[in-house]
């Protein structure tokens, strides 16, 4: 399902120098499947194009040598030459080092032969971390090399993971004896590495140069330097270990109680109690039982036992896990800064295993993951949380005391550096597009961390993309009007179904790691100082919107969205192979110039449906489900959607929504009528953009009029539109009109479920429309007789959710008032005339399209 990096070289004759034959076939059984980041590689092989490099591990670990040694004459990297602080061993790399004498002996033997040294930093005990350490101090000799030699002297630390679980609190009689996950004794570590090989993998710190960090302590003698040296080694290693390990394991119960302790909360229950007349022992028992019904209990036990499961679950419905290996290696490595906030997007139940799985089979601490409490039914929520899920309400406003307790637990989390992951997006979606975000989970992430609890916290932003959904058949009753059925037992034992179907590959990417306290920095926020309620929102709406801008910039681009997208936007009654090839083609540049992730099985591959890869197998997967049919006529193959299933096939289009909906947005503006002048263009698109606020993701950061002239400028480049002067127009060369009419059609869909929203205003002043709900019923209704009419063309326009947004931006635009829940017509739109008004205002958009 997935790949390890830096494919290892062969080497044959160095190898057979450094390992002996026994030895070469255990390590292409054990060593050769350990993830070596290929970030680490080109690291490692820079630093030693430019001085003497010296490997530093933080416990005595036979494994960790002989795998370093293996990984070193794999990759034609300096062999090790030089060792501190490793017992002696009847092995060819450890007769091959220098690991007695003067240290300067040692590493100059390493040095004057080309190759690098290795340091543990602690010694253990034979058999346990416990016991008298006697250790090897060579720092002291290694600044006074650096202080003489022209070359630079690099300190790097490195962790090798093998382990599978955090240090516990309390040792227990096992880690006493044999050593902890962060000590291991030789035992642990060798049991502990044969149990867990196939996911162990190569961490590379922040190297030392020791050269520059005496020049910046020139005050210091050599053994200062060495001690200040070491401590900053143990701090980056300390710091790599917990990124992966997490916090040391606490009873679930000490957790419960500590987080009960919180004084933000004590002083919250106690004005409750005042309010309400209750005693403080009252309010007290139900914020626990409240913290009993959130809280995770997270079980290394549970999880070891459902990876395989998963595992066997994922090979038998999916073809694949593509994963971005160089995002998810920047993210760890940012966890050495700060605890991980994983903010992945939200298209499937599958979404709540596929990150803790994968972290897990890397070797990874699993992320506390935010739930919603209509997941904690029995028997799912008890598995769930022994997974690591803690449980949220979808509302709770009026419950003080909830509120207080679930916001103290997550302060809890942030304080102890537990590594969180949650959906911005709050619930799945059901259209395939993104979501705006919900504020509510970052609203307390940054609470906690302007009131103390931590001082930064990194946010990653997670693309989770598939080819196709579990959920695909409820999402389009739902999208149709139907209502939410709520999870239980009965949709559990449903599994059955899902197991005898492959959905596809699913794509993990991850976009840059985001630094909270440099947000704050880059908004002129100073970390530790007060900020107002303003302030605050400010900032959290600032991250929310950033967290789901990174998102929409790695989504994947995957072969079931190209066709879907070239499909539907499309309103004759069929088209062409050859047509479908030339739209997925643009849909591939538009990617390419917007550097979005492609789907693997993309690259150098046609676009064409009738030839052999990716873009065929997702048309015939397309049609075995019944959503594409086909007919052959003159020589040709035409494809053509069904109606029925379109709202379906939806699903796919939507997800490269946010790839073309400025582009779409420049191409209806600009066919309203071409030539016109460039202002003119740029308010007709900042309408449709205002139209669209909560459909689509805009860049953060950037000014409309910034973002319109850079799409005016790729669609130049493109050669859709020429820019002469103060005038835009299409441009003349025969692909210009079709290919931006394409692009204009790709909001089609959006444009018509708005206009059939504009179209029930009348009703609310007519009494037959009291609330939202009866709002989107009616609308969905008209729309069905638009559509049966001919009036609109999109059946995907009828959807539930485009209606409740619709609805939404009526609201913010006062064309609708709400009071008391019920709807009345607004300031803008005081009577039938100004609805139809605005009614006309959308449709003139599209009537270029016809």
């Amino acid at each position: 399902m997935d790949t390890v990096l830096g494919p290892a070289v062969d080497h044959h004759e160095a190898l057979s120098k450094e390992f002996g034959p026994i030895s070469r076939v255990l390590g292409q059984r054990y060593f050769d499947g350990v993830r070596f980041p290929a970030e680490a590689e080109a690291e490692l092989r820079a630093l030693h194009a430019k001085g003497f490099v010296v490997h530093v591990m933080r416990t005595t670990a036979w494994i960790n040598f002989l795998y370093l040694s293996w990984a070193s004459v794999r990759r034609g990297l300096p062999l090790i030459r030089a060792v501190v602080n490793l017992r002696p061993w009847f092995t060819r790399p450890f007769r091959n080092a220098k690991q007695r004498g003067p240290f300067e002996e040692r590493f100059s033997h390493a040095r004057d032969s080309g190759n690098s040294g290795l340091i543990f930093l602690k010694k253990t005990a034979l058999l346990s971390a416990s016991g008298k350490d006697i250790e090897e101090n060579p720092f002291p000799a290694l600044v006074a090399m650096a202080r003489r030699e022209e070359r630079s002297v690099f300190l790097v630390p490195e962790l090798f993971v093998w382990e599978k679980r955090t240090a516990r609190l309390n040792p227990n009689v096992w880690d006493r004896v044999f050593g902890s996950p962060e000590a291991p004794g030789f035992l642990h570590s060798m049991v502990a590495f044969f149990r867990n090989y196939r996911r162990a993998q190569f961490r590379v710190g922040e190297p030392i140069d020791l050269k520059r960090f005496i020049a910046e302590n020139p005050q210091d003698s050599d053994e200062v330097i060495a001690r200040k040296v070491r401590g900053v080694l143990h701090h980056h290693l300390s710091r790599e270990t917990r990124a992966v390990f997490g916090p040391p394991e606490k009873p679930a119960d000490r957790i419960l109680d500590e987080t009960l302790r919180d004084r933000t909360l004590r002083k919250a229950l106690d004005t409750v109690a005042t309010e309400s007349n209750r005693s403080p022992e009252s309010v007290l028992r139900q914020a626990r039982r409240n913290l009993e019904a959130i809280a995770a209990r997270s079980s290394p036990t549970m999880l070891a036992f459902v990876s395989p499961l998963l595992a066997w679950v994922f090979n038998r419905i999916y073809d694949g896990i593509e994963v971005d290996e160089a995002g998810l290696n920047r993210a760890l490595k940012a966890a050495s800064k700060a605890p991980l906030v994983l903010c992945p997007s939200h298209k499937s139940h599958v979404d709540y295993l596929v990150m803790s799985w994968i972290l897990w089979n890397r070797g990874y601490a699993v992320p506390l993951v935010a739930a919603g409490a209509n997941l904690s039914f029995w028997p799912l929520g008890p598995f769930l949380r022994r997974c690591g899920a803690f449980f949220l309400r979808r509302s709770f406003k009026d419950d003080k005391i909830y509120a207080a307790t679930f916001k103290a637990y997550v302060k809890k989390l942030v304080h102890d550096g537990v590594h969180q992951e949650f959906f911005p997006e709050g619930g799945r979606s059901r259209t395939g597009k993104l979501l705006q975000p919900k504020l509510g989970m970052f609203t307390w992430q940054v609470e906690a961390v302007l009131e103390g609890a931590r001082n930064d916290l990194i946010f990653v932003p997670v693309s989770i993309d598939y080819e196709k959904v579990v959920e695909s058949d409820s999402y389009s009753k739902e999208l149709a009007g139907g209502e939410k059925k709520p999870e239980d037992l009965k949709a559990l034992l449903s599994t059955p179904k899902v197991l005898a179907t492959r959905y596809g590959r699913i794509h993990l990417t991850f976009d840059e790691p985001l630094s909270l306290v440099e947000l704050m920095k880059s908004r002129g926020l100073e970390p530790g100082q007060p900020l107002t309620d303003e302030q605050k929102k400010g900032l959290v709406r600032a991250l929310g919107n950033r967290v789901m801008y990174g998102i929409s910039k790695v989504s994947t681009v995957t072969p079931h969205a190209l066709v879907s997208s070239a499909l539907l936007s499309h309103r004759r009654r069929g088209m062409t192979s050859r047509e479908l090839s030339e739209r997925i083609h643009l849909l591939r540049r538009i990617a390419s110039e917007e550097q979005a992730p492609l789907a693997m099985l993309l690259k150098d591959s046609p676009s064409n449906p009738d030839a052999m890869g990716p873009i065929q197998d997702a048309m015939r997967t397309f049609c075995s489900d019944g959503m594409v049919r086909t007919q052959k006529a003159h020589g040709e193959v035409i494809y053509q959607a069904e109606d029925e299933r379109r709202g379906e096939m939806a699903f796919y289009k939507n997800t490269l929504m946010n790839l073309v909906a400025a582009r779409g947005l420049v191409a209806n503006a600009l066919l309203v009528g071409s030539p016109a002048p460039f202002d003119e263009v740029k308010a007709r698109a900042l309408w449709l953009s205002r139209l669209f606020k909560v459909e689509f993701i805009y860049r953060v950061g950037a000014s409309f009029d910034t973002i319109f002239a850079e799409v005016v400028e790729r669609l130049v480049r493109m050669g859709h539109i020429l820019h002469e002067g103060t005038t835009l127009s299409v441009a003349p060369e025969p692909h210009a009109r079709p290919e931006l009419e394409f692009l204009a059609d790709q909001l089609r869909d959006y444009l018509e479920a708005y206009l059939v929203a504009a179209l029930t205003l009348p009703e609310v002043s007519t009494g037959a429309v009291q609330d939202r709900k009866s709002f989107v019923r009616q609308a969905l209704d008209l729309g069905r007789a638009e559509y049966h009419s001919g009036r609109i063309t999109a059946a995907e326009s009828l959807a539930k959710v485009t209606m409740e947004n619709a609805v939404a931006y009526m609201l913010d635009q006062r064309y609708l008032v709400e009071e008391d829940k019920k709807l009345k017509l607004g300031p803008a739109a005081p009577d039938v005339a100004a609805t139809r008004q605005f009614a006309e205002e959308i449709r003139r958009y599209l009537r270029h399209q016809r």
